[in-house]
């Protein structure tokens, strides 16, 4: 939810669901802009972490995890007086301060090596590593935040929750907050914005939960989505910069897709070069032109996007933007269907739709092939390793082996996450085939 109007209407939702007269009492956590884990301990000694990844099956980091030093190794931390449970589940983010990062990236430059866009990339890069090492030495910490599992104890709320995992030696953001009334936290969420900038850690909004646990189970999910818990998000960050060209990529599906080429601008501490224009309609609906000075902000704190032009900065010298009557990618005749907004590129042997197919296919929502992204698709269509998306399955160690950034060690896990693959649901496969009007529920 953006704002006090969308709040309210996911409590009145909420309390639709429950018995009448129910009075809700709620928890407010920052929504920390990190890397979700989820750490295991049995008898007290941290045993298995892994990343949230598709919600159902995520990636073992649990030895660069080791090395993280706000992560636990045994609980209680320090002797203290509360008992470990036998089996404790907690989920957490992992995040790297905004002065760590600075000062990180400040090492980097004096060494003459690469600094980092961001923190939460970099936090999230950082713990995927392949050596623990190199882990070991980025500036990582953790937030606990929820009670996924616990053995031999009864926790009725999310405040019992924070409050055992506090006990526990776990750390927990300061600014958690418990609130009687939904009018409180709306409050409550409308001033946080004046706070964010004076917080540590990065961070794009609030998370908003009902606190009883009893409520909660009634409540349920839709999906991975828990009835009970909403993410109020801050209001983008907005800044003014020269659109200096307009470029055009083709989508898996053919379609072709308008993109803005910028003057590099920072918004929220990420320098953005691109951003989307969505199609032709919404340039020529808004009046972008070339050359135009345009209002640019990052959707859902993630996506650029350009939003309208300024007309009072024109010098006379801006351009209208025409899609161009052929793809850009193998110069064959554009077409625009009947009762669509996009234009599409028909050649079923476009190589852009190929690489695009290609990525979509292997993705987390799709066959899930970890490793696999779309510059290894650009490469292995430009290698000739791939001409359909079957032929994912046909690669082998020895057709990787030289390719530029695989080395034996990513050569094999590559390998071995194709074989994997094969074992995947069949809607799974409906999915990654890419077919119009069908995709993941």
């Amino acid at each position: 939810v953006f704002d006090e109007e969308e709040l309210r209407a996911w409590h009145d939702r909420a309390l639709r669901l429950l018995p009448q007269g129910t009075e809700l009492s709620f928890v407010v956590e920052p929504k920390i802009d990190g890397l979700s884990v989820l750490l295991h301990y049995e008898d007290g000694s941290f045993a298995l972490g892994a990343t949230r990844g598709d919600g159902e099956v995520g990636e073992d980091v649990t030895a660069n995890l080791r090395t993280v030093q706000t992560v636990p190794l045994a609980i209680p931390v320090d002797g203290g007086r509360t008992k470990a449970p036998s089996r404790l589940v907690v989920r957490g983010e992992i995040y790297m301060e905004r002065a760590a990062f600075a000062r990180f990236n400040e090492e980097q430059a004096a060494r003459g090596e690469k600094v980092y866009a961001n923190p939460r990339n970099f936090a999230a890069g950082s713990l995927r590593q392949l050596d623990p090492s190199v882990t070991a030495t980025r500036p990582l910490r953790l937030w606990a935040y929820q009670v996924v599992v616990v053995e031999g104890a009864t926790l009725d709320s999310q405040w019992a929750a924070l409050d055992r995992l506090r006990r526990l030696g776990f750390p927990v953001a300061g600014e958690c907050t418990r609130l009687a009334t939904i009018d409180e936290v709306a409050a409550f969420c409308a001033a946080w914005p004046e706070r964010r900038e004076t917080l540590p850690y990065e961070t794009d909004g609030l998370v908003v939960k009902v606190d009883e646990c009893r409520v909660q189970e009634r409540l349920g999910a839709v999906g991975n989505a828990p009835r009970w818990a909403v993410a109020y998000k801050f209001p983008s960050t907005e800044v003014v910069t020269k659109l200096n060209a307009i470029g055009v990529n083709v989508g898996r599906t053919g379609v072709l897709m308008p993109f803005a080429e910028l003057e590099p601008a920072q918004i929220g501490g990420v320098t953005v070069r691109n951003a989307t224009l969505h199609n032709a309609d919404y340039i020529r609906e808004r009046d972008i032109r070339i050359g135009d000075h345009v209002v640019v902000k990052r959707a859902g704190e993630v996506i650029p996007q350009v939003l309208r032009p300024v007309p009072e900065l024109r010098t006379g010298d801006e351009t209208v933007f025409e899609l161009p009557a052929n793809c850009p990618a193998c110069g064959e005749k554009a077409v625009k269907l009947e009762d669509e907004v996009a234009t599409y590129c028909v050649n079923s042997a476009c190589p852009a739709q190929l690489v695009r197919s290609v990525e979509y296919f292997v993705s987390r929502g799709a066959m899930d092939i970890d490793g696999f992204g779309i510059r290894q698709a650009g490469q292995f269509v430009e290698a000739g390793l791939v001409e359909d998306v079957a032929d994912i399955f046909a690669i082998t160690a020895d057709d990787l082996d030289g390719l530029p950034g695989f080395q034996r060690k990513r050569i094999d896990k590559l390998v071995a996450a194709i074989a994997n693959a094969k074992d995947r649901p069949v809607w799974r496969v409906l999915t990654a085939l890419g077919i119009r009007g069908v995709g993941e529920i």
